[in-house]
């Protein structure tokens, strides 16, 4: 009887064993990253995406119901004027009560509150109500920034602010989805629907954090300390502390920055669409508009996976001052393009991008470790009030502007992204000065 050759057997990947593959990569790209983290920047995507759809048409829905230009810029001045009041409170609170508290009090208050109100607005009272509760998110800043940094080794603190700059961007991606939205249900109803969808996102979200989040080392150990501690108190330590930051050249230049790139966020966010849609601007469509959102994702998220990573400590400073002209030579293109210049518009964004990308993770990075652990919740708070007041007056100006030349909002968006590349080459300047210091120091 002929035997029958026994051929060798082929081993196939089992299911089992690619679950292994993946659970060993994401163990090896999360490591030195608290457990607060990784649930953090999981449940991200559930605030990031539909709160990028109501940015993108928050003011065309104002618009729409009637509302002016200098009447956009009033409700997003009162946001501010809000955020300005409670900042000071953020890093108190945070010590206090604890970060975790109070990132899902004010998640609730800030943010769930103000979308339903948004969703069945119907005449600027409802945008003035909702203004004032939304601005009280600024409480949260120093208790969030506080459950990404602490727990997690120094060095790895610009992979966390990145992995969450890939988060927030990758919720970018799904813009056109809000723009079938509009395009189907009209700007009034679509962002109705938008809002809507907000709110079971985001509610589902305070609730997962509430039950897996917990409270940091540091914030257990600031919550037995002032325990016992007054109001007053607490206000003086924010003296010394202050006072001590001021001191500091580097984080004073990193403050205005911050500052700027605050401007330029409220300001992007409130007449960008506008100017985009306006007869005297690029006369874009709204449903055209939502492309732009998805295209600069894709170019942040290809900017962060490749040049990011290359950022070494050493050189934040020159990192700044190429992000801030890559941001400043953006806006320029941009200000300068015809209306419907599609070719010219895509250059203005993959710049405006490029410098969006790299401008948060190295400008956070560097405030982390400028700033000591037990001095950052209150250095943060003090930080996200002073940099309120400055640009309280600017909002409302910019909307007298827009009725003036909707150009005008745009142009004072280029003037300040000029004085943070001035800002960026002075704190290299200083952090160069800085290190001479400690090697004549040394020898």
């Amino acid at each position: 009887m002929e035997e029958k050759a026994i051929k060798p057997s082929v081993t196939r990947p089992t299911n089992s064993t690619f679950f292994h593959g993946l659970r060993k990569r994401y163990q090896t790209a999360t490591e030195g990253m608290s457990s607060n983290v990784k649930f953090l920047l999981a449940t991200e995507p559930l605030f990031g995406i539909p709160v990028n759809w109501t940015r993108t048409y928050a003011s065309l829905f104002m618009a729409a119901l009637g509302m002016s230009g200098t009447q956009i810029g009033a409700v997003a001045s009162l946001t501010m004027v809000t955020q300005m009041l409670v900042a000071p409170l953020g890093g108190y609170v945070a010590d206090r009560f604890g970060r975790k508290k109070i990132l899902i009090t004010f998640d609730t208050i800030a943010w769930i509150i103000p979308t339903f109100l948004w969703m069945i607005a119907q005449n600027p009272w409802y945008f003035v109500a909702a203004a004032i509760l939304n601005g009280m998110s600024m409480i949260i800043g120093p208790s969030w920034n506080c459950l990404l940094v602490e727990d997690t080794a120094p060095h790895r603190r610009a992979t966390v602010f990145a992995a969450l700059q890939l988060v927030l961007l990758g919720a970018g991606l799904f813009s056109p989805v809000a723009g079938w939205i509009v395009q189907g249900y009209s700007v009034v109803m679509g962002a109705r629907i938008i809002y809507g969808l907000t709110l079971i996102s985001v509610t589902i979200m305070v609730i997962a954090r509430h039950y897996r989040v917990t409270e940091t080392s540091v914030g257990r150990s600031r919550i037995q300390e002032m325990r016992n501690s007054k109001f007053s108190d607490v206000f003086a330590n924010y003296r010394e502390i202050f006072a001590m930051g001021v001191k500091n050249r580097n984080l004073v230049y990193l403050f205005f920055l911050y500052t700027i790139n605050f401007a330029y966020n409220t300001l992007w966010h409130t007449y960008s669409a506008l100017y985009m849609t306006a007869e005297r601007g690029l006369q874009l469509t709204p449903a055209v508009v939502s492309i732009w959102p998805t295209f600069s994702s894709l170019v942040m998220i290809l900017a962060l996976l490749l040049i990011v990573p290359k950022v070494k400590p050493e050189k934040l400073p020159q990192w700044l001052i190429l992000s801030s002209s890559l941001l400043c030579g953006g806006m320029g293109i941009f200000i300068l393009s015809p209306a419907q210049s599609y070719p010219v518009l895509a250059v203005a964004a993959v710049l405006i991008a490029c410098g969006m990308a790299l401008i948060n993770p190295v400008r956070d990075t560097f405030i982390a470790n400028v700033i000591d652990d037990r001095a950052r919740a209150v250095l943060l708070s003090g930080m996200n009030s002073l940099s309120m007041l400055l640009i309280i007056p600017i909002t409302p100006l910019a909307g007298w502007l827009f009725e003036i030349n909707p150009r005008f909002p745009i142009l004072v968006l280029l003037i300040m992204l000029a004085i943070a590349v001035t800002l960026s080459i002075r704190l290299a300047i200083t952090a160069k000065e800085a290190i001479n210091q400690n090697e004549e120091g040394v020898k």
